[in-house]
């Protein structure tokens, strides 16, 4: 009769999906000093003069740098169980690995993993993997740091291995499922689309190895995303309560909301001037009055903030004004609590086969057709902020189309997709950042020289420094491995990105 009237009796594995769905979409804790703090202002999607958005100067903070690293494995700092999506990935797969009857959980729940993993390893470069998330299953503490270059092969597998066990003979997932509500053709296209994405990160140290992959994808059981109905991402909540740590809520919204400090950075705002971008004015608007006042919608009158410079030179400047209420902020019907954050949109996938059309890979379909497909998408996916108030018509899109075509040539080709792969991934810093840094594209002018950078783009974050001492022989080899010293610590580049043990640099 000693019954603890707060703990479940048994576990409920598909409610622990949801949760490890929630965890990967993340709090407003890792969200903001990822995403917000350090990887949008980086790609220059965003800019802020305060000096704690050290990413708009270049800049190393011990604990925004950790913060994804730390709630991916532990928790982080704000001690979320509900963050540990490494080790809560790896739990339920433990649980329910063998059972039958479970084996489409199992597949989406390996899915999922993989997301993480990758999302990590993009940061951070090489990672505990085998052997994370372990401690309370086989006792592993100090986990060995795994390369990027066999992280990335056991990813591929993992995905091919998910998509193979998926059976629509067994019991399907439903609504506890956030993503798909159990559609298992949707989840074979989210993993296909996935793989899409590790191939187009190998172009330069494996252009073979992304040519096979990508093919792979686009032939495997179910294929990729075939429209935004395919797009993966996460809904969440409005209202008083958020639920634990914030979770029912959008964590880059919670952040928005509360501290008003995000403004479209000049270089974004001046590239859809430049187009006649219609998203202008869907991302962001002017609030000359302050955050709540009456917003300024005209296009012609939105002014991007420059990425960095601090309140002190904006002041001295003869260019600019420190009177921050003259810059276009992110707009307010992209700031809601119950906005979806994204994984990944079939806008991005469309515009990957683009690309890998144009590097002559044997993809279905016309550099063109994937191209306006992924435009036309990237437009029509900004209703889901908000149905009723935030939408692009369709003319708008076909007359963006007809003023901004597709050049003629490899090279110029590959800058407008991928141009238009930063535009599509607003938001979502970590795989704008990433896409960049394997692209190059687009041709962005890093801020001026300050932070610890020397005037050199951020490459990396680096690990938490509490590595150092519980996991120090690991965490030592892998900085080794990687070049990585306390001087250079934000430079060196990962193995996709010609990083230290990479062969050669392809392109």
């Amino acid at each position: 009769m000693n019954k603890d009237p707060t703990t479940a009796e048994e576990s409920t594995p598909n409610l622990e999906l949801t949760t490890l769905q929630l965890g990967v979409a993340g709090s407003r804790y890792e969200m903001w000093r990822t995403n917000l703090i350090y990887t949008m202002p980086m790609v220059q999607h965003i800019a802020n003069p305060a000096g704690t958005y050290v990413g708009n100067f270049n800049g190393y903070s011990p604990g925004y740098s950790a913060s994804f690293f730390e709630t991916r494995y532990g928790g982080g700092t704000n001690g979320s169980n509900f963050l540990r999506t490494v080790m809560n990935a790896n739990a339920l797969i433990d649980e329910i690995e063998g059972k039958p009857e479970q084996v489409n959980l199992l597949a989406a729940t390996r899915i999922m993993r993989v997301l993480t993993f990758q999302r990590l390893t993009d940061v951070y470069g090489d990672i505990p993997y085998f052997d994370a998330g372990k401690g309370a299953l086989e006792g592993k503490f100090t986990p060995h740091y795994t390369r990027q270059d066999s992280i990335y092969m056991d990813l591929h597998d993992e995905l091919r291995a998910a998509v193979d066990q998926f059976d629509a003979s067994q019991p399907a997932l439903g609504d506890e499922d956030l993503l798909f509500r159990g559609d298992i053709n949707q989840w074979k296209r989210f993993a296909n689309s996935l793989q899409l994405r590790l191939a187009l990160r190998l172009v330069k140290v494996r252009p073979d190895l992304a040519q096979s992959w990508a093919e792979e994808a686009v032939n495997a059981d179910g294929g990729v995303m075939q429209g935004i109905d395919d797009d993966a991402y996460v809904s969440h909540q409005s209202g008083p309560s958020g639920g634990p740590a914030g979770f029912n809520t959008n964590a880059n919204s919670e952040v928005m909301q509360t501290f008003a400090g995000q403004w479209l950075s000049e270089t974004f705002v001046d590239w859809m001037k430049d187009k006649n971008d219609p998203r202008l004015t869907e991302y962001g608007a002017l609030a000359p009055g302050g955050l709540d006042s009456a917003l300024v919608e005209d296009p012609v009158q939105q002014r991007g903030m420059p990425n960095g410079f601090d309140n002190n030179e904006l002041a001295d400047s003869d260019e600019y004004t420190d009177d921050l209420d003259q810059y276009t902020r992110i707009h307010p019907n992209l700031r809601g609590l119950d906005a979806p954050m994204f994984f990944q949109t079939y806008a991005e996938v469309e515009l990957m086969l683009a690309e890998a059309a144009v590097r002559g890979w044997n993809v279905p379909g016309s550099v063109e057709a994937h191209y306006e497909d992924g435009v036309r998408a990237a437009m029509n996916y900004i209703t889901r902020y908000d149905e009723d108030n935030t939408k692009v018509s369709d003319s708008e899109i076909t007359q963006y189309l007809s003023d901004n075509p597709l050049p003629s040539g490899r090279e110029a080709r590959l800058r407008v997709i991928n141009n238009q792969y930063w535009a599509a991934t607003f938001l979502n810093g970590i795989e704008s950042w990433s896409n960049w840094r394997r692209s190059g594209y687009p041709e962005l002018t890093p801020a001026p020289e300050q932070g610890d950078t020397g005037g050199q783009f951020i490459r990396r974050l680096d690990y938490p420094q509490g590595e150092r001492d519980l996991n120090g022989e690991n965490y030592q080899e892998a900085r080794e491995r990687q070049n990585i010293t306390q001087s250079n610590r934000l430079t060196p580049r990962v193995w996709w990105d010609c990083g230290a043990y990479a062969d050669q640099c392809a392109e």
